[in-house]
């Protein structure tokens, strides 16, 4: 088996796995060419890269890769049965119902995780315009996918924050 080093993201993979783009592809050449100036069409690309250049044209782009999402969704999942034990506990310890209030701070990293790791989409990279594909970080260039990126990121905040306060307020009511 030969190996094919992908000249985009420098991930190694099967050589038969190589994706060549032809001339009804010459919108995701073309984006390519923007950010990779050294890219040239007979290298080809690995299907991952491909894939993304194809989303990012149709609006689907995201900005973590797998790598971060698997973090993100461990980070949730881990602070969400956090949530749960200390809303368990909790009313045992006999401290003052306020202190549940507290459970608002797992709640919404828990919230925020899951809900990065599902859009693939990292709200605090998109607010500083940026990407990381598990490479490291990369500056974002267009500034139309940017914006719908910031967008993103912005709803995922508020949504994790929205349900982080309901969580809160019905543990806080929790006999």
């Amino acid at each position: 088996m030969t190996f094919y080093e992908c000249p985009l993201c420098h991930q190694k993979i099967d050589r038969e796995l190589t994706r060549f783009l032809d001339h009804t592809n010459q919108h995701i050449i073309d984006r390519i060419k923007e950010q990779h100036p050294e890219w040239v069409e007979a290298d080809g690309a690995c299907e991952a890269c491909a894939e993304y250049y194809q989303k990012e044209l149709s609006g689907e782009a995201k900005n973590i890769g797998p790598l971060g999402r698997r973090r993100r969704f461990i980070l949730g999942l881990s602070m969400l049965v956090i949530s749960l034990v200390l809303a368990l506990l909790l009313p045992h310890t006999h401290v003052n119902r306020i202190w549940r209030v507290s459970l608002f701070a797992p709640l919404f990293l828990g919230f925020l995780g899951l809900m990065e790791a599902q859009q693939k989409t990292c709200a605090l990279l998109s607010e500083l315009g940026m990407r990381d594909f598990d490479k490291g970080s990369q500056r974002i260039s267009d500034d139309m996918l940017l914006e719908r990126l910031k967008a993103r990121g912005r709803n995922i905040l508020f949504q994790s924050a929205l349900f982080a306060l309901v969580g809160s307020v019905l543990f806080l009511f929790y006999p």
